[in-house]
């Protein structure tokens, strides 16, 4: 079998036109980076793990919002004033709950039987789909910008 160069450009660019691959792409980033500084915090700067666990994660997850912000979600308007912090805060809690429901899910299955790599992978997969939700539906949301002729700007107090 012959492999073609412009198809498999042509596939890879189809996906980095897709928002999921987009995600998938900043997470995957993020992976090794959290590692990294899991490593570099604990292992190297000899803080305790559960410390090093939670600074890391705050870091990679803040990077994680950075980049999906500048990647994923990069048609979206710039964001001024309040609007940047408060998303970086909805980015926060969903990749708590993206934690939470990646430590339901292995914890669950690891009580079921399943052996605990194949436990890991499922809860990642798990809070993949949990975490791609929240950012699409919850986190990169676009900040309510109101026209001079909204319902709002004139007074409705029906819409108000």
């Amino acid at each position: 079998m012959k492999i073609n160069y412009r198809t498999i450009m042509g596939i890879v660019y189809g996906l980095a036109r897709r928002r999921i691959a987009r995600f998938a792409l900043v997470g995957g980033i993020c992976i090794p980076f959290n590692v990294g500084l899991l490593w570099l915090l604990h292992g190297s700067a000899r803080l305790p793990v559960v410390l090093a666990w939670a600074l890391a994660f705050e870091i990679s997850a803040l990077f994680n919002f950075y980049a999906n912000q500048r990647f994923t979600y990069r048609e979206q308007q710039h964001l001024r004033g309040w609007d940047w912090p408060k998303r970086a805060l909805k980015a926060q809690l969903s990749s708590l709950v993206g934690v939470a429901v990646n430590v339901a899910a292995f914890g669950a299955l690891l009580t079921g039987g399943v052996p605990y790599l194949s436990a890991d992978t499922a809860g990642i997969v798990v809070a993949f789909a949990v975490n791609f939700t929240l950012a699409d539906h919850f986190v990169f949301t676009g900040p309510v910008r109101t026209s001079a002729d909204s319902p709002r700007m004139l007074g409705n107090p029906i819409e108000q």
